[in-house]
């Protein structure tokens, strides 16, 4: 009995240092992603791995995962909202289903340049977003660079509206792209990003639109052949947290794996943008033809998914002339 009684006390001893804050258990979570390791996104998620380790004193590790390894973008974020999964990275597109306001960073030409980009990610639009996150499920942690969407073909290349007509074009999974693409002529395939590669190859699809640094990663060079500098949509990638394993955390580690995705998702932004103008000479090295469209067929563009964006502005209830403003 006497040795009952001492595992008991000691067993109630170790507890009390827990509470107390004097050892803390260590926790590993697992952070997934869609593009390949090499890509921003990759280098990214190993960044706030870095980060979280050295802002937590090491309680957390974070393992990564890249290439759709724990499966595509709707199954990550399916097991993030689980609980299954601690993190992820995908396009804000994906989570449109679960939050419609996100539908505005797709609607066509809103943003013109980074500086747009920026104010309205980090914005009072972008940041309330994040905000609505928590009540799905979800912890929205930052907001990544995915850059602007071109359009890629194995046909012909895109210089004026015509050329968009018939062509079979994989989108994401988002009405919003959909739309877009109808009103252009195209006829929208939606497939996850992870089946494209061999939708291209086997020429399921002849098209698919993303901006180079997922082009390049990709390797849609080698099952495509013009690259048209359409700029069609402005898409950022999303971090988000499981709300399950946030709550679970101490303060101090929720606001260390905020501070960790801030600063990770500052320099990812930074890191795409610095990449874009040689991964455009890649990819001519690589054998694509790149075109520029004539500022005269990019507006024609414009004028085509106009009818779009008026429609997905009345049902988010956006106030375009307040929006615009913000991003002056």
């Amino acid at each position: 009995m006497n040795r009952f009684l001492s595992k008991i006390a000691l067993a109630f001893g170790a507890a009390g240092v827990l509470a107390a804050g004097g050892t803390q258990a260590q926790t590993v979570a697992k952070y997934a992603y869609g593009a390949t390791e090499d890509h921003p996104q990759g280098v990214a998620a190993r960044k706030f791995a870095e980060l979280v380790k050295a802002k937590t004193g090491g309680r957390i590790t974070v393992n990564t995962y890249g290439s759709g390894k724990l499966g595509s973008d709707p199954s990550l974020q399916s097991q993030v909202q689980g609980g299954t999964l601690e993190f992820m990275t995908g396009p804000t597109s994906n989570f449109v289903g679960l939050i419609k306001g996100f539908a505005l960073f797709d609607l066509p030409y809103l943003v013109t340049n980074y500086r747009e980009a920026d104010a309205l990610l980090d914005g009072p639009q972008g940041q309330a977003l994040l905000a609505r996150l928590d009540s799905v499920g979800l912890v929205g942690l930052g907001y990544q660079e995915n850059g602007f969407r071109s359009v890629t073909n194995s046909k012909h290349p895109i210089n004026k509206l015509e050329d968009l007509a018939g062509l079979k074009i994989r989108v994401i999974q988002n009405p919003v792209f959909i739309d877009t693409f109808k009103a252009l002529g195209a006829n929208p395939l939606p497939l996850p990003y992870t089946e494209l590669y061999g939708a291209l190859e086997s020429r399921a699809v002849d098209a698919q639109e993303n901006p180079v640094g997922l082009i390049d990663s990709g390797k849609f060079y080698e099952v495509q052949k013009y690259l048209s500098l359409t700029g069609h949509v402005y898409s950022p990638f999303i971090v988000v947290g499981s709300k399950k394993w946030f709550d679970k955390l101490s303060e101090a580690d929720r606001t260390a794996v905020r501070q960790a995705a801030t600063e990770a998702s500052k320099f990812m932004r930074e890191l795409e943008r610095k990449e874009e103008t040689r991964l455009m000479a890649a990819l001519k090295a690589k054998g694509l033809q790149i075109n520029e469209l004539p500022p005269a067929e990019l507006a024609r563009l414009r004028t085509a998914v106009k009818p779009v964006v008026d429609k997905y502005v009345a049902e988010l209830g956006v106030d375009m002339g307040k929006l615009q403003e913000s991003l002056k």
